[in-house]
């Protein structure tokens, strides 16, 4: 039942439907870039170390993969759009 409940949150989480949050002024959106960024930084080097610690060659490259290509692809795109 309790993994039908997380489940449940996160597909919620996923589209938007928790933790609504809409920035409504300049330093509201600067202080939540600046949280997500520092989330993401925390996140990657979380992985690295844990892989790197346990040595997971394949999960330590995966996990980078799966970092860092997304929102290089989602910039690059972005920047030729323009």
């Amino acid at each position: 039942m309790a993994n039908l409940l997380l489940c449940g949150l996160l597909l919620l989480m996923l589209i938007g439907g928790v933790l609504i949050f809409e920035a409504t002024t300049r330093e509201q959106e600067t202080a939540a870039q600046q949280l997500a960024a520092r989330i993401f930084g925390y996140w990657l080097a979380g992985g690295l170390l844990l892989f790197s610690v346990l040595r997971m060659m394949r999960a330590l490259f995966s996990h980078l993969a799966t970092m860092l290509l997304p929102p290089l692809v989602l910039i690059s795109s972005l920047a030729l759009s323009m």
